[in-house]
């Protein structure tokens, strides 16, 4: 599985998305907002690689987890019909 975002891609072996994924869906957005140093909200999101962090914005964050579902739905799928 890959996140690729800004520049950055990031693999995960199907075992550490699903660790990644339940690590974060529970976040919320107002519980971990910083600014940014032009005076934007953002949230800075810890990856499974300690030097890798990503920020996102409001609506870059909704958008990234629409996504994450959207590859989740996709992997079931793939598992369906690899298994």
């Amino acid at each position: 599985m890959n996140i690729w975002r800004a520049g950055v891609l990031m693999n995960f072996s199907f075992e550490q998305f699903d660790a990644f994924c339940s690590a974060t869906k529970k976040l919320c957005f107002d519980d971990y907002q910083e600014n940014h140093p032009d005076g934007k909200e953002v949230v800075i999101l810890s990856t499974p690689f300690p030097d890798i962090s990503l920020v996102f914005t409001r609506d870059e964050w909704h958008e990234f987890f629409i996504k994450i579902e959207e590859a989740l739905y996709m992997k079931k799928v793939y598992e369906l019909v690899y298994s």
